[in-house]
């Protein structure tokens, strides 16, 4: 039976959508095991600005939802009334092929948005986990981005403009549609990342990009992870630009199911450009390779290797993953190698660790796997505290992504971010200082 909050949830609805406008499966939006009064899914900006004006005026809290790949990033919220699903916002506002930008309504996934760009031969090179689900906003929001960061850059870099509804409903405009924008700081990069804490993303603009005339992706297998960091290092010092580089370990491969070659550790190098260059690059990657100790080396092209970039990018985020804790490491490049070894070496009663490195960006993901039902609330938060001492002696940082919520009770996923935390704290007090949105999930609990 629906209680006081229940209703006062659902009439705030009402009175900006109308009746019939909330969503019966309101379990499937529970964040960290907690369940919203009301669930709705605005059609269009104004009715989702409409939609947070009256959550702000009735004091409840908010959680925006996407394709939901990231829900598990965050501390526990303070409260969830109202979870507003932005997957009804997915249209195109304009594409200009010509120029190479586009502005697309945040509910729309990376692989719905991918597939209407390539039709002009273009692409957005943003390949966050299961795109399928994924949507721009919830990905941008998340910070979420994967293995062509090492060529293209951040989110933040692919974002020219922004437009946001703000927790009381005001949409404001940040950016534009052109690539130069110089009228002043670009209030856009405060929303990539920020877990919707600030307002919610409803439509962005992007810088595009051609689609790579020819690919290749290069497997090389070594025999240990020094040689397979030496070997990536060489690449990077290189003159083989990569489209992306990645290394993995073998719980990696055969848990993903990637193409199996022997060794202990591998380095997937995703090469890209006209037939003559194409051939140029894996004779010198090729080289670099052998001469770095690689016991053999195979190349995918076409499906297979769209298959192979798929499964990396999307293992530890799938439904049959199940991850104990999965941690988000940034480091020094030159100091991934012994991130990676110091978290191989480790010892974690109840746990063993699957280890998938971005060499070119310092950039480590470590998933932590259940073994045999020996794992704990207890040793699950000793993962994290040796997970965080190990980004602390390479000279990183550390971010629990994904754990029990047993596991986040007492501990701030986000870590000690020093003195960004007192910037975030005065930016939450003047964009939203009611708490309407994400309340307690972003940096230090705000």
């Amino acid at each position: 039976m629906p209680n006081d909050r229940d209703s006062k949830v659902t009439q705030a609805v009402e009175r900006a959508l109308g009746g019939g406008r909330t969503i019966s499966d309101i379990e499937a939006y529970a964040v960290d095991g907690m369940i919203p009064s009301a669930a709705t899914r605005p059609a269009d900006v104004d009715e989702l600005s409409a939609t947070l004006r009256e959550a702000h005026s009735s004091g409840l809290g908010v959680a925006p939802f996407g394709g939901g790949t990231r829900m598990t990033l965050g501390n526990l919220p303070r409260r969830l009334d109202l979870a507003i699903d932005l997957t009804a916002l997915d249209r195109v506002v304009s594409h200009s092929p010509a120029d190479l930008t586009g502005t697309f309504q945040a509910g729309m996934t990376l692989a719905g948005l991918q597939r209407v760009l390539s039709e002009q031969g273009q692409f957005l090179p943003l390949d966050p986990p299961l795109p399928d689900k994924a949507t721009i906003g919830g990905t941008l929001a998340a910070g979420v981005s994967g293995p062509l960061k090492w060529q293209f850059g951040n989110p933040r870099d692919l974002v020219i403009g922004m437009k946001i509804v703000q927790a009381d409903g005001a949409v404001v405009k940040s950016g534009g549609q052109v690539v130069k924008n110089v009228s002043g700081y670009d209030m856009a990069r405060l929303h990539i990342g920020g877990l919707g804490s600030l307002g919610v993303i409803a439509e962005v603009s992007l810088k595009l990009m051609p689609l790579p005339r020819n690919e290749r992706t290069m497997l090389a297998s070594f025999d240990s992870g020094l040689y397979c960091g030496q070997a990536s290092m060489s690449v990077l010092h290189s003159h083989v630009p990569p489209l992306a580089l990645t290394s993995y370990d073998g719980r990696v491969m055969d848990r993903a199911g990637l193409p199996g070659l022997t060794g202990t550790r591998w380095l997937a190098i995703r090469l890209g450009g006209r037939p003559r260059t194409l051939e140029r690059l894996t004779r010198e990657a090729t080289r670099l390779c052998e001469d770095g100790g690689a016991s053999s080396i195979e190349t995918l092209e076409g499906a297979d290797a769209a298959d192979f970039w798929r499964k990396l990018a999307d293992f530890g985020w799938r439904p049959e993953d199940a991850i104990g804790v999965a941690v988000r490491f940034s480091v020094p490049p030159s100091n991934v190698q012994q991130l990676v070894d110091s978290i191989s070496s480790a010892q974690y009663p109840g746990f063993e660790p699957a280890v998938v490195a971005h060499p070119g960006y310092g950039n480590v993901m470590a998933y932590w796997f259940p073994n045999d039902g020996e794992a704990s609330m207890d040793s699950a938060k000793s993962v994290v505290a040796l997970a965080r001492s190990a980004a602390r002696a390479a000279g990183g940082s550390a971010i629990v992504e994904r754990c029990s919520v047993e596991t986040k009770t007492g501990i701030d996923i986000w870590g000690d971010v020093g003195g960004p935390r007192a910037i975030m704290t005065r930016l939450k007090e003047q964009y939203d200082p009611d708490g309407v949105l994400n309340p307690g999930r972003y940096v230090g609990g705000i």
